[in-house]
């Protein structure tokens, strides 16, 4: 079992349950072609009713998943995110409550995993996320990565909206931020040149 399963079981629930999900993340970024690892599977749920709630816990249930129904209750009455811990990785369901969040649902899109449809996050809400919600040095390089790799494939129009601003810009100025707050570690300045480079690529 590894933590892509737990995923897809996940999804099928959600799917059960009638709700409106997107895979988001680092596992969305690998299952684009990211090379890293993971052991987060993210999701954002759009829930409306505490029943609409308890179905889901119910259908994550049915798939084995040891969810406890008062933290997934407490997250839906926070605006927040409930999660569930197995060995292989931990599931984490945000229930939408930003803009940002509900853009990402309204245009995930379905992919076949392992022969099972999944709906992820676009390119655009997950670049987007990445640099101003998440912004840790991994979502840094991530979102890099993504740039370079989809540039000519990007809705960079769609991108700017998102970010309200330049997606360049914005990332320069986490990179000068991480910069500021960690580059004094010898691991950490090593991968800043390694963004710097992908920068450098990006403004060509």
């Amino acid at each position: 079992m590894s933590l892509l399963d737990h995923a897809l079981k996940a999804a099928r629930a959600l799917e059960r349950a009638e709700l409106r999900y997107a895979l988001v993340g680092g596992l969305a970024c690998i299952l684009m072609g990211v090379r890293r690892m993971t052991e987060d599977a993210d999701f954002i749920v759009e829930a409306k009713t505490m029943s609409e709630v308890r179905r889901l816990v119910s259908e994550l249930r049915r798939e084995g998943l040891p969810v406890v129904e008062g933290e997934a209750e407490a997250a839906f009455r926070e605006r927040g995110h409930f999660t569930i811990v197995t060995r292989e990785g931990r599931l984490d369901f945000k229930f939408a409550s930003s803009p940002l969040d509900f853009e990402t649902l309204k245009r995930a899109v379905e992919v076949r995993v392992r022969g099972e449809l999944v709906r992820i996050a676009r390119l655009e809400e997950n670049i987007a996320a990445k640099l101003l919600v998440l912004r840790s040095l991994k979502d840094l390089e991530d979102a890099f990565w993504l740039m370079v790799e989809y540039w000519d494939t990007i809705d960079w129009a769609r991108l700017r909206e998102l970010m309200s601003g330049d997606p360049l810009r914005a990332a320069r100025e986490l990179l000068e931020e991480v910069e500021r707050e960690l580059g004094s570690e010898a691991a950490v300045r090593s991968k800043l040149e390694e963004l710097k480079s992908y920068l450098n690529r990006l403004r060509r």
